[in-house]
């Protein structure tokens, strides 16, 4: 009775999920994907050229109430081929230079055969030769055995991204990430023991966590990360847009953070780097940047640029919060 109950919980939270989400066009599995080309710290002041393919597949069976990643995905299961052809598109007009990282980022996770067709991560490896990293996303339940095979067979580093969001007991439970922390931790584990490297996505003011503790709970679960010994931690403002967060704010239960949050957070981060081991990339997500309120438009450009900086460098003094007057 216990599972079944457990079972008729979570089909009545994904119904109400879904019913919050806007109106919004899905992707088709056979579509050329979008491509990002960037620069990433690698932890030893030299940014690497990045390339990352937003690949579409099917969505991620959890329903996490903060994400709106299922606006890039699918229903249906990923069709065998799909996931080649896309990568073989993106990768057509992609310079393959040596030193050169990947991201396949599906939105999704990358282990879970529904978005990613296991016959067809062969195929997949074979893409992936040229490049020295290849990261792809994927949640702590489907660290499996197919992840231990795709690491043995691309010649590159894998590094598997798992959201962590937060520590914060009561914001797991509100956020219904389908994980517990003991999930995580033994994910992590897999990881090391098959020496693939561990990027975490950390939340700023997730839902569930109240917004005057929300510097000390978002750092908390920085430092958790890294006593993990994460390679690579992006921490992520919270954004609307999913539905749900949409209808927390209406209701009054629910803000965003804003630019003086990030500046509080930077404040503690600088405090604490002598406690950020050199080899641990931590990186303030821009995504999405304009979405972030406060300051005026120039004190806002300034802000921007001095986190693009540390991004690049990792050098605490680029976030100084006397080099930026904010309003």
């Amino acid at each position: 009775m216990i599972g079944f109950d457990a079972n008729r919980k979570a089909s009545q939270w994904k119904r109400q999920i879904e019913s919050l989400r806007p109106p919004h066009v899905r992707p088709s599995a056979w579509s050329i994907p979008k491509v990002l080309q960037s620069f990433e710290p690698n932890g030893r002041d030299d940014p690497v050229h990045t390339t990352t393919v937003f690949l579409t597949g099917a969505e991620c069976p959890f329903r996490c109430a903060m994400c709106d990643l299922w606006k890039y995905t699918s229903i249906q299961k990923t069709p065998d081929g799909a996931i080649p052809f896309q990568l073989r598109s993106a990768l057509s007009e992609t310079d393959l230079s040596p030193k050169h990282w990947l991201k396949l980022y599906n939105a999704s996770n990358f282990f879970d055969d529904r978005s990613v067709p296991k016959c067809d991560l062969a195929e997949i490896a074979r893409l992936c030769e040229p490049f020295e990293r290849v990261i792809v996303e994927n949640h702590p339940r489907f660290c499996d055995e197919r992840m231990r095979w795709f690491a043995e067979n691309i010649p590159g580093q894998l590094e598997v991204a798992m959201g962590l969001e937060t520590i914060h007991p009561d914001a797991m439970s509100v956020m219904h990430k389908g994980m517990t922390l003991s999930d995580f931790d033994q994910a992590v584990g897999q990881c090391h023991q098959l020496k693939i490297d561990v990027r975490v996505f950390v939340l700023l003011h997730p839902p569930g966590v109240n917004i005057e503790s929300a510097i000390e709970w978002t750092w908390k679960t920085v430092a958790y990360a890294i006593q993990r010994q994460a390679r690579h931690i992006s921490v992520i403002p919270t954004r609307s847009g999913n539905g749900w967060i949409d209808n927390l704010i209406a209701k009054g239960e629910y803000q965003l953070p804003t630019t003086t949050h990030l500046w509080s957070l930077i404040d503690v981060m600088q405090s604490q780097s002598d406690h950020i081991p050199r080899d641990c990339t931590i990186e303030l997500d821009m995504w999405d940047w304009d979405s972030i309120a406060g300051g005026c438009a120039a004190c806002r450009g300034l802000l921007k640029e001095c986190i693009l900086q540390f991004n690049s460098t990792q050098n605490f003094q680029s976030l100084k919060r006397s080099t930026v007057m904010m309003h």
